[in-house]
């Protein structure tokens, strides 16, 4: 609705505007008080109608004139103050009066604390503290309505607030619903939701109002403001955004809101599960909401966490078998699914008993036990024959070589639980007398939920014994006794406080035990990550031992202090469950302890290179800088290349184009879009996720034989460990140039056979040739019997495969003739009844829309990842788009 309709000449005023002659609005001895010529508007519930003339007049603009004058020259000072008061003083009406000599200010729309339009809305709340009760009465709710109208015109929150406040809006907030049900049908939905906020209206509105769009758009700002003072709110959004996780497709789920909606730029790269499910998490921890209204929430935390937990025991080795156990029983707890998702992918890592035992653990009906795991229970004969045929063979593909594992040095008996009042007493009695030196670690149960994690034990080391208190039994029941130990042990600057990445630890802590009341930067906390970060600087200094290819983490500076690696199979432990095992008091003490050992071996090793050791552990205690280098003298300024100077690309090893299919690369973190069109083109490629470390092109090249794919000054870095022209600089930020510029260079001869001949998941290139009738089957099977969790690692909603993402409406039509490079098998090794490959693989039927379903006749499944494909006019597409002109 236009706000200016039916309105005559002069009504609505704004800067610049046309107006009607002025009327004088001062008093004087020669200007006797005259009312306010006033503009009324036809439609005060509308965000555009204003009935106050905005256009200032002659008297008004030459104050406004001199006003900036001496602000410009003077600032905040007393004779501009005095000017302002005293203008206030002879204005008519002092409220109409102030907010128009703001808006006719040239920083209105955008001003800063220090800005005009802030000093005279300051100035006049000051002046209002004394003479309110002589002009309130022109405080009408008319002119609240027209003042919020006009200060909505302009972007800065805290003068909005201000003149909010000055004006006493909030007073009468149900006034202004009206207004902010216009933003929201204007699609202002940041404005409306700090309208509501602001004149606490929030049980007006629902989330659907501004809540929902706003996080569809991605602009996040605002709303933990809006929910913190609205508890009903909290719980309905978090239960519909929980409610679309329940769904395949997150952002089918949310596309109705979308429709019904109408909300206008949609972010939805964003709408996927795992940004929500981020946010969902965050909201829950901060209004510390109940966990049974994320019902969706927790299963798919659940099924992360078990391939989590799967991938750590499997794959990496390092978890011992209780502490697997705890952790397993805590992350499924009473989910049938899981229980049985848990039981088919141990069979699948080849722990086929294990699988067995679970199967009995959780009582699962043998219709959905693995067909390995029902021939053992048949035949137990079965397990030896697989032991002596078949494991060697996969223990051949890891390192299994016995690990010698640094030991707790001190006897068992110098391990102290303290988890009573009177064992906590003795400790403080006794167990740190002639103390100089302490480590110090916690320990807290893992949480895959949305809670906060708990402090569960903190370990106190010394020389001689290790105290571990035991936060769960003790907690908070004696506040004296923490008070006590916090003035003996975490305040005494006297004895020096060991730890390793201190700042999690201190954290927790403090949370935890707030009565310790101290502050690590003032009071001996040495945090041994940062001497060594900082040792790194300073060749020197050399540590004992020589350890590659590590990060910077405990077990590696112990590895390269005493020879040998922390055993970390019980840090995934229950801490909370009691008791606890003697393996687990042996870890967390040993934990702390070895923070002793690793100081000692350090200091000497610095006493060796005549390192300044002790001035620099106070500098790190007390947050200063190290010494300062000497001054060098100034020399003649010379022009020197840069230090990361471009180094020439050497040459392509090929002078003959190669097939596509022979070749092997990695793309390094940065080039993860170019690695998934190199799949596409039937490349063999492997792609580094975010979190890795770009030396792994180079483990990836020397044991696999691939060509590196890096940019910028990593391939300074690279390019030495490979032979010349094996590993490649990409130039441009285009992908299609990325894509050229690695065809061209490496001379690779990509064709139609080659184009979607490599999974674009896993990168395999062994495919399972599946008729409609037994896909159907494999659905029919999947609905039946078991789940089949979603990708983890991508949180892919849709099935994506040689036809389009987003043409379900899918018509196959004539296809591209090709004869695709790949390795193509028959479906009759296929599992029906499990819906998986032979590889053990779960075939992701339900990621298939059923009009392709009902419309496609051949599917083709990946058997390393059970990823489906299917033929359509996707090839066609990318044949005529982004890989015309690469495919010959």
């Amino acid at each position: 609705m236009n706000a200016y309709r039916g309105r005559g000449r002069g009504r609505g005023y704004s800067r610049g505007a046309k107006t009607n002659p002025p009327v004088t609005n001062m008093r004087s001895p020669q200007n006797p008080r005259l009312n306010t010529n006033q503009s009324i508007s036809h439609d005060n519930n509308c965000c555009n109608g204003i009935s106050i003339v905005l256009e200032l007049d002659i008297d008004s603009g030459s104050f406004l004139n001199e006003l900036k004058n001496m602000w410009n020259m003077l600032k905040k000072s007393p004779p501009v103050v005095n000017k302002l008061h005293q203008y206030f003083h002879l204005c008519e009406n002092p409220y109409e009066q102030t907010i128009r000599i703001m808006y006719n200010c040239q920083e209105f729309n955008s001003a800063k604390s220090k800005s005009l339009p802030f000093f005279i809305i300051e100035e006049f709340k000051t002046w209002l503290g004394v003479n309110r009760n002589k002009v309130v009465h022109f405080l009408t709710p008319k002119l609240k309505i027209d003042v919020f109208k006009i200060i909505t015109k302009q972007n800065a929150q805290n003068l909005t607030r201000l003149v909010v406040d000055v004006y006493e809006m909030a007073q009468d907030g149900a006034i202004f619903v009206d207004i902010i049900k216009c933003m929201i049908e204007r699609k202002k939905y940041k404005e409306a939701c700090q309208s509501a906020v602001l004149f606490n209206l929030q049980d007006k509105f629902s989330v659907e109002d501004f809540l929902l769009p706003l996080i569809l758009q991605d602009k996040l700002y605002g709303i933990d403001e809006f929910l913190t003072v609205s508890p009903r709110h909290q719980v309905e959004l978090v239960t519909l955004l929980d409610s679309t996780l329940g769904r395949t497709s997150v952002r089918d789920a949310l596309a109705s809101y979308v429709f019904n909606l109408d909300v206008p730029d949609i972010k939805w790269d964003k709408l996927h599960a795992k940004p929500l499910k981020k946010f969902i998490t965050r909201l829950v921890k901060t209004f510390k909401l109940p966990s049974n209204i994320t019902p969706n929430l927790n299963k798919r935390r659940n099924e992360g966490a078990l391939q989590f937990l799967l991938h750590k025991r499997f794959i990496e080795n390092s978890f011992g078998d209780e502490s697997w156990k705890e952790m397993v029983q805590e992350a499924i707890g009473e989910d049938e699914e899981l229980q049985r998702e848990l039981v088919v992918q141990v069979c699948t890592f080849g722990a086929i008993s294990e699988a067995l035992w679970w199967a009995h653990f959780y009582n699962i009906d043998k219709q959905y036990w693995p067909y390995n795991v029902r021939m053992l229970e048949e035949n137990p004969d079965e397990e030896r024959l697989h032991q002596r045929n078949i494991l060697p063979e996969e223990e051949s593909w890891t390192n299994d070589e016995l690990v010698e594992y640094h030991k707790f040095s001190l006897p068992f008996t110098s391990i102290h639980l303290i988890d009573s009042e009177d064992s906590f007493e003795r400790f403080l009695d006794s167990g740190l007398q002639d103390v100089e030196i302490v480590g110090i670690d916690c320990e807290w149960k893992p949480n895959f939920g949305s809670q906060k994690n708990e402090l569960a034990l903190m370990q106190i080391a010394s020389r001689k014994n290790v105290f571990i208190l035991d936060i769960i039994s003790i907690g908070t029941k004696v506040p004296h006794l923490w008070q006590e130990l916090g003035k003996f042990l975490f305040n005494n600057c006297d004895i020096l406080k060991l730890g390793f990445g201190f700042t999690s630890d201190i954290l927790m802590i403090k949370h935890s035990l707030p009565e310790l009341n101290f502050t690590p930067k003032q009071v001996g906390f040495l945090d041994l990550l940062s001497l060594w970060k900082l040792l790194e600087k300073y060749p020197k200094v050399v540590l004992p031992y020589e350890v590659q290819g590590s990060g910077p983490s405990l077990g590696t500076l112990v590895n390269q202090c005493l020879g040998r690696p922390l055993d970390k199979s019980d840090q995934f432990s229950n801490w909370e469950k009691r008791p606890l095992r003697n393996s687990q008091l042996v870890y967390a003490a040993l934990d702390a302890f070895c923070l002793i050992e690793v100081y000692d071996v350090i200091r000497s090793c610095c006493e060796k290179a005549e390192f300044p050791f002790d001035e620099t552990c106070y500098n790190l205690m007390t947050n200063e800088k190290g010494p300062k280098k000497k001054a060098k003298k100034p020399v003649q300024k010379k022009s020197k290349p840069p230090q990361d100077e471009e180094i020439a690309q050497p040459p392509s090893p090929h002078s003959n184009q190669v097939p596509a299919a022979s070749i092997k690369v990695v793309c390094d973190t940065m080039l993860q879009g170019l690695g998934k069109n190199l799949r596409r083109c039937g490349i063999d490629t492997a792609i580094l996720e975010n979190d890795m470390d770009h030396m792994e092109c180079v483990r990836y090249a020397q044991d696999e034989q691939r060509f590196i794919l890096t940019r910028g000054n990593v391939f300074n870095k690279l390019y030495g460990y490979v032979p010349l022209g094996h590993c490649l600089r990409i130039i441009s930020d285009n992908v299609d140039e990325q894509l050229k510029q690695f065809v061209d260079y490496f001379k690779v001869n990509v064709t139609v056979n080659d184009v979607f001949s490599v999974c674009q998941s896993c990168n395999g290139r062994s495919f399972i040739k599946v008729s409609r009738s037994t896909m159907l089957a494999l659905t029919e099977s999947q609905n039946s019997l078991r789940y089949v969790p979603p990708d983890y690692d991508h949180d892919i909603e849709e099935a994506t495969g040689f036809s389009s993402d987003d043409d379900f409406d899918f018509e196959p039509g004539p296809p591209v003739q090709t004869t695709r490079k790949w390795d193509l098998y028959s479906d009759e090794k296929l599992d029906v009844g499990l819906c998986q490959t032979q590889r053990g693989a779960k075939i992701q039927v339900g990621m298939i829309p059923n009009s392709v379903l009902e419309k496609t006749d051949v599917f083709y499944v990946c058997e390393v990842c059970g990823k489906v494909y299917w033929d359509g006019s996707h090839l066609e597409k990318v044949l005529t788009g982004r890989l015309q002109g690469i495919v010959q």
